[in-house]
């Protein structure tokens, strides 16, 4: 429990304490003095409706968590029969605790700013609503439906905003990476909770104010939404995982190779400024992109001296061969490209089409780059990592011919501005020399590799 006092990270402290300061302002400017109109009776309804709406939420890729708060938020605010903006505030940074805050996750210093996240977005959304009011007169239908989109539209844009750029200042993900993996999937699911809280006003208003209870039904199909966003997601991230695992115990040679390209591979991307899709694309194609050693025999993949010629050509088959695994996948279709043509050199003496310069496509010449800087920056059975240095003058020395200029000095410049150290690429435990003679004398003694060798 002692952890849950936690200092704040310093790089959220410029964040972290304007927001908790605005926030607590604005709970005594509204509270000071307290409202004569103010009903108890509803306060806590709306209160135990948004904690009931609390206590469910998901959590999204990037660490960002999303819940079922703003719709009964949404309609406290536009309760009438509320003394607002007292109790929309006061709902809100007492209604949005959840199991979470009990339990620690986050520290204290997350809890606070979270809550003060919720207050200064309710706040600026009945602020919102306040002057929409006083600039449409009328009261039908188009008037009321551009007071929804008004104070809807400021709701989202301070919530998410504070809590993306909270996210992303705390764990370093950019925040294109975050709107594109989490916020943006859902955001049908967001939006619509705008309406729905609206509507639990007016029927707290004009029926009775316990059947707004009644909708809790459709923000829990709401919540499965974003739940069954997630499961598929990590399934389908689980299922790109199990294949590239599959390499790694088909080939112990190159083990966490897969995953150390994509890394590289990904970081490079962003570098580079590419769309979120686009390096997502990317890095699950690093994962992928030696798939097709699956179907490279045995006495090939794992022979510890040099192929010969038409062992390579074998070898050379594999791009084509995880292509042709990829390509039956609607989901994983867009990577095909990328794995097909990530042995393609830059003059056009790759494999398996002899493609060139920018016909190879830029996701397959991100790869090549990286999939030689990570071979060359990790150790293997057979020899020591040549470092950083060298990987670097063999990668400028065969610019043009092999690799792309332009992806080579953005790899040079992204390591200069990280550190050698940027790719984690020593992160899987050190190969133990002390064994390499004994593992060549195994392998020498395996049927199949002597046999290859002696043919």
């Amino acid at each position: 429990m002692l952890g849950w006092f936690a200092p704040v990270p310093t790089s959220l402290r410029p964040l972290f304490y304007p927001v908790v300061v605005a926030a607590g302002f604005v709970l005594l400017r509204v509270s000071i003095p307290t409202p004569d109109n103010l009903d108890l009776g509803r306060l806590l309804l709306w209160t135990g409706i948004t904690l009931a709406a609390a206590a469910l939420p998901v959590r999204l890729p990037g660490g960002v968590h999303v819940n079922l708060t703003t719709a009964p938020l949404i309609a406290a605010m536009f309760d009438t029969g509320l003394a607002n903006p007292f109790g929309v505030c006061w709902v809100a940074f007492i209604g949005t605790f959840d199991q979470r805050d009990l339990r620690g996750e986050p520290r204290l210093y997350g809890t606070l700013f979270n809550h003060s996240d919720w207050v200064l977005s309710a706040y600026a959304a009945w602020v919102a609503l306040t002057l929409t009011k006083s600039v449409i007169y009328a009261n039908g239908p188009l008037e009321t439906v551009a007071q929804i989109v008004v104070a809807g539209g400021v709701w989202g844009i301070v919530n998410s905003s504070l809590g993306l750029v909270a996210n992303s200042l705390k764990t370093g993900n950019p925040l294109s990476r975050l709107w594109a993996l989490s916020v943006s999937k859902v955001m049908v699911g967001l939006v619509s909770q705008v309406p729905i809280g609206w509507l639990m006003a007016q029927i707290a208003d004009q029926v009775s104010q316990w059947a707004v209870v009644l909708f809790m039904v459709p923000l829990l199909l709401a919540r499965y939404s974003f739940s069954k966003y997630t499961e598929t997601r990590d399934l389908f991230l689980g299922s790109v995982s199990a294949l590239s695992q599959a390499i790694d115990a088909k080939d112990g040679f190159t083990r966490g190779h897969a995953d150390r390209v994509s890394r590289i591979a990904g970081a490079i991307a962003r570098h580079m400024g590419l769309k979120e899709k686009q390096i997502e694309q990317i890095e699950l194609a690093g994962l992928l992109h030696d798939i097709g050693k699956i179907g490279v025999e045995d006495r090939i993949l794992m022979k510890p001296i040099r192929l010969d010629p038409d062992e390579q050509e074998l070898m050379r088959r594999h791009p084509t061969y995880g292509a042709s695994i990829l390509k039956p996948s609607v989901s994983l279709g867009p990577l095909v490209p990328l794995v097909l043509h990530h042995h393609e050199n830059y003059d056009g003496s790759g494999y398996p089409d002899g493609l060139k310069g920018e016909e190879i496509p830029l996701g397959s010449r991100i790869l090549i780059v990286a999939d030689a800087y990570e071979a060359m920056t990790s150790d293997r059975i057979y020899r020591k990592a040549i470092g950083h240095d060298r990987a670097m003058e063999q990668l400028n020395r065969y610019k043009g011919i092999q690799f792309d200029p332009v992806i080579v000095k953005a790899l040079e410049r992204l390591v200069q501005k990280r550190g050698h150290e940027a790719f984690e690429v020593s992160d899987l435990p050190p190969i133990n020399y002390e064994t390499l003679a004994e593992l060549r004398r195994r392998l020498a003694h395996n049927p199949l590799i002597r046999d290859a060798n002696a043919g």
